[in-house]
C-alpha cells in the first residue's frame, strides 16, 4: 500500500503511536480483509493483514 492509497482510504482507524514505526492505523482493504499499517515520514508499512470471518447463526 502506498501513501496515496492510504490517504484515499476512508475506512481507517487511528490506533496509536509507536516511537519505532510511527502512527499506527487499522485499514479496511476489502469487505472482510484488514491491515494494520504504520505511517512514518510519508511511508506506509504494512505490519499485518487479517481476514474477518462472519459466522452465520442458525
Amino acid at each position: 500500500m502506498d501513501y496515496q492509497a492510504f490517504k484515499r482510504n476512508s475506512q481507517k482507524e487511528y490506533l496509536g503511536y509507536c516511537e519505532l514505526k510511527g502512527f499506527i492505523y487499522s485499514v479496511q482493504i476489502d469487505s472482510d480483509k484488514y491491515a494494520v499499517v504504520a505511517l512514518k515520514n510519508g511511508q506506509v508499512e504494512v505490519l499485518i493483514t487479517y481476514r474477518v470471518m462472519h459466522e452465520v447463526s442458525v
